[in-house]
């Protein structure tokens, strides 16, 4: 019975997000997102928290498409009809350089969790974004940015 209660404690942590909660920066985006024709990414229905979300990453296209890990990504908050980066925490981070490649047709989940580098999100509009990349040959590609929307009640 311990055990279960300790590991239901952790995974309410992971969720909500531990170390308070995110602050949406100043700093408003000004680009274009999900603009790449045959590339889309979309947040996995009922799983969106404080502290995580489930996305999934979709190549329709014949072109080599990759991105970076789980730990590469943006989040921003809608406020007043306008996108806010929010503010990742003062502090040392990390993240290793591994590629994911997405083959055509072949949807790819990835987990993202955030408690370490922005806090929990508190209620509102949110998107998370990711940057990928069309691969043609060395030194030739095209970098897009995908964003997925998602809600915090």
């Amino acid at each position: 019975m311990g055990k279960r209660l300790c590991t239901a404690l952790l995974c309410l942590l992971l969720l909500t997000g531990c170390g308070g909660d995110a602050k949406v920066s100043d700093q408003v985006f000004e680009g274009g997102v999900n603009t790449y024709e045959g590339g889309t990414m979309t947040v996995v229905e009922g799983t969106a928290y404080p502290g995580a979300v489930t996305v999934q990453i979709l190549n329709t296209t014949d072109k080599e498409i990759d991105s970076g890990n789980a730990h590469d990504f943006g989040l921003q908050k809608e406020v007043d009809g306008e996108w806010y980066w929010l503010e990742m925490k003062k502090g040392s981070y990390s993240n290793t350089a591994e590629a994911l490649i997405y083959s055509k047709d072949v949807p790819v989940e990835q987990e993202l969790t955030w408690a370490s580098r922005y806090g929990s999100l508190t209620k509102g509009h949110y998107r998370v974004t990711k940057w990928l990349s069309e691969y043609r040959e060395p030194g030739e590609y095209t970098d897009f940015l995908l964003a997925a929307e998602f809600d915090i009640k």
